[in-house]
């Protein structure tokens, strides 16, 4: 008898709190359904856009059409000295 005390007792535990779990969960779930009109939800694959741009340009303006750029001086004098 006491043997089955120490193995059902910590497993109604653990039962317990699975179930108490899964209430909770519910009434989550149902409050979010009853409140989702009142959210500002975020479209996240907007977010991830930004963040990835953000990241892209180091915070860094792209150069003007025209301005110099020292690859192309670079690749200039190579062909110079190749002809």
């Amino acid at each position: 008898m006491s043997t089955w005390l120490w193995i059902l007792l910590p497993l109604l535990f653990v039962v317990g709190l699975f179930v108490g779990a899964l209430k909770d969960t519910k009434k989550v779930e149902r409050q979010v359904k009853k409140d989702r009109d009142k959210m500002q939800l975020k479209d996240w694959d907007q977010e991830e856009r930004k963040e990835k741009a953000k990241e892209e340009n180091w915070g860094v303006p792209p150069a003007p059409p025209g301005e110099y750029h020292p690859e192309d001086a670079h690749k200039q004098k190579h062909d110079e000295q190749e002809k």
